[in-house]
């Protein structure tokens, strides 16, 4: 079932469509994505969005473009300042010189919170749309501060593959004279491929060719030759035919009026709402969190009346309507309803208020991803006053019937935009005439345009950037170990680009074979450390248990000594009773002492072998408790040893410490 996206069905058959998606989904190369107008290349990055795994920023310069790309502008996402920033701005620079009293360097300028720096770090897809209105400098300043804050100074962009939208042959970048007068010292042209980061590193030029928004190849042919600036005498002719000056279309026409100046838009819308005489009525938008005026889509006070002419700004899910079909309101008393042709029949619908998010990127911790966090919303009917738009807010829509008030291009490009915003040479009306000096292509978009692929080197590159991408894997798997994955990448490779036989292959698979042996090298040197510092933790073990030990028999020792104390004591205090009771049986016979005289001498003597006894007992109890005064000692010195065992760190241990 064929894939329909933005009210297109998606053609299988579009070579470049699917080249370039393959570029982007499967290679890492920056991409630069033209084609004419109604190609395709807002449709292609829709597509894009639903089918990509990559962390993927989209980013615009204008704010209306990036809101309708689902992004960001990029002077928002990256902080960075309007007015010029040439390539020595002192914003930029990584270091100050020592003799410079301002110290500021591009850290001072670009700062970052912790959320966008990680979304700028694991950022792989760079995406910004409607690059033709990009000025080199802000390029420049992209890679650059992507550069230094990915820490890859030597990378285009960082290391991030870069995806660039847009076509230089219509709205050119606007450059003040002032800002001109500095840029122009450094760069030679306003364009982004001017910027120093382009002309460096090439993009792969692939250009859309299939035409979805006109089918007459008579118009077709008008419109690419207008786009190159090489109109025919008859092509100039066949414009003359559509001159019409006092065109006045009918309130059924819905035509719309294409002008350079805000000026004439204005006149002709307010004339034509003034002419109505129904009442004005008044919406409101609604608006909630951080949208800014600058990026709002439609009026914020819509004025309306019945029978107004408007344009659709937004594509209808129920694919009723498109951005840019033209209506008429036929009734807003309770809601709006909107007339419209389609397939030349006349439907009217009643309309819903839209919803447009001012998207911020964040970055999701838990996935590893980047999200889309939504920080404002505004909530308002989709549609605007269109008798008559600018060109420059033209681009990107497309018409049925167009006014081409065009007498006064001034830019190149704008008469390229206004006719291609219409489907059909049927649909065209000129109310001034177009002149030769009016249809302007600057030549160095002609000169850029030599950068187009072949079909045959678009092919050339996409294999090689296949190439260059599996090798890439090939290496992080043998970072990994993982050397079946790695082998399997490289054979893939091989496949996209047959590298065996070159240079840059054999150093590559050098690179390889000495990263194993270091591999090899590190892992046995690891095991052998390992078997090493396993032999010492055992003898520091076994040392611990042996001094374990030690403690325990000291502590045996200590416990013995203290029993053997208080046994003496003991001993001491019987043996004191008894010479008590001895000297009381004394003093009891002292009576009788005069009659046992013999037995008095065998007293003394007795009490002189207890005197003995008595002095041998001191003796040895002096001698215990020197024994217990030297334990004491040996048991602080074991307490010392053993708190500075503990103390000795791990690595102290490690290498044999005692």
């Amino acid at each position: 079932m064929a894939k329909i996206v933005d009210n297109i069905t998606l053609d299988e058959s579009n070579k470049e469509f699917n080249y370039a998606l393959d570029f982007v989904m499967h290679t890492n190369k920056m991409v630069y994505l033209t084609g004419k107008a109604g190609t395709g290349k807002t449709t292609f990055l829709k597509y894009l969005k639903t089918v990509s795994n990559k962390n993927i920023v989209v980013l615009a310069y204008t704010g209306v473009a990036a809101v309708n790309a689902g992004g960001q502008t990029i002077n928002s996402f990256f902080n960075i300042p309007f007015g010029p920033l040439p390539p020595n701005d002192r914003r930029l620079r990584l270091n100050a010189p020592y003799d410079d009293t301002d110290k500021s360097t591009i850290f001072d300028y670009f700062k970052y919170n912790n959320d966008k720096r990680k979304i700028i770090q694991n950022l792989e897809l760079l995406v910004i749309d409607e690059i033709s209105m990009v000025r080199c400098d802000m390029l420049d300043v992209v890679d650059k501060i992507l550069r230094v804050f990915r820490k890859r100074p030597n990378e285009p962009f960082g290391g991030i593959q870069v995806l660039l939208i847009g076509d230089t042959f219509q709205l050119a970048p606007i450059a003040k004279r002032e800002e001109w007068d500095i840029l122009s010292k450094f760069y030679t042209t306003e364009f982004f491929f001017g910027s120093n980061v382009i002309q460096e590193f090439k993009p792969v030029y692939i250009q859309l060719e299939k035409i979805y928004r006109q089918n007459e190849q008579e118009f077709i042919d008008l419109l690419n030759r207008v786009r190159i600036n090489q109109v025919s005498i008859n092509e100039f002719e066949l414009l003359e035919t559509k001159l019409n000056p006092n065109f006045e279309p009918t309130e059924t026409d819905k035509y719309i009026t294409l002008a350079t100046t805000n000026y004439k838009v204005d006149n002709v819308n307010s004339s034509k709402l003034s002419k109505i005489e129904a009442p004005l009525v008044t919406f409101k938008a609604d608006i909630k969190g951080e949208f800014p005026a600058s990026i709002m889509p439609t009026d914020e006070q819509l004025n309306l009346k019945v029978g107004a002419q408007i344009i659709f700004i937004k594509n209808d899910k129920e694919k009723r309507y498109y951005n840019g079909k033209i209506g008429k309101i036929i009734d807003i008393e309770e809601e709006i309803e909107v007339e419209y042709e389609s397939e030349n029949e006349i439907k009217t619908l009643k309309v819903e208020k839209q919803t447009w998010n001012n998207v911020r990127y964040t970055w999701d911790e838990k996935s590893k991803q980047i999200k889309e966090e939504i920080i404002g919303q505004f909530i308002q009917y989709p549609i605007k006053l269109a008798w008559a738009i600018t060109v420059h807010k033209s681009q990107g829509l497309t018409f049925e019937k167009v006014i081409a008030d065009l007498d006064d291009a001034f830019a190149s490009g704008q008469v390229y935009v206004a006719l291609s915003r219409c489907t059909s040479l049927n649909g065209l009306v000129l109310k001034t005439r177009i002149k030769q000096n009016s249809i302007i292509t600057d030549q160095r978009v002609l000169k850029f345009a030599e950068n187009e692929l072949s079909e045959t080197l678009i092919l050339q590159e996409l294999n090689y950037g296949k190439a260059d991408n599996l090798y890439k894997e090939a290496l992080l798997h043998f970072k990994n170990d993982n050397y079946h994955a790695a082998l399997k990448s490289v054979l893939k490779a091989v496949k996209f680009r047959n590298d065996f036989e070159t240079e840059n292959f054999m150093r590559w698979f050098l690179v390889l074979s000495k990263q194993i042996q270091r591999n090899k090298k590190l892992y046995n040197l690891e095991k052998n450390n390992r078997i090493e510092l396993e032999d010492k933790l055992i003898k520091q073990e076994t040392e611990l248990i042996d001094l374990n030990e030690k403690v325990n028999l000291k502590d045996d020792l200590i416990t013995e000594s203290e029993a053997l104390n208080i046994d003496l004591k003991t001993k001491v205090a019987d043996l004191s009773k008894q010479i008590e009771n001895e000297l009381r049986i004394k003093d009891n016979f002292k009576v009788e002492l005069n009659h046992k005289t013999v037995l008095l001498d065998d007293k003394n003597e007795t009490i002189k072998d207890l005197k003995e006894v008595l002095i041998v007992k001191n003796s040895i109890i002096d001698d215990l408790n020197n024994k217990i005064c030297d334990l004491e000692v040996d048991k602080n010195k074991q307490s010392i040893e053993i708190t500075r065992l503990n103390k000795l760190k791990w690595y102290q241990k490690l290498f044999g410490k005692k």
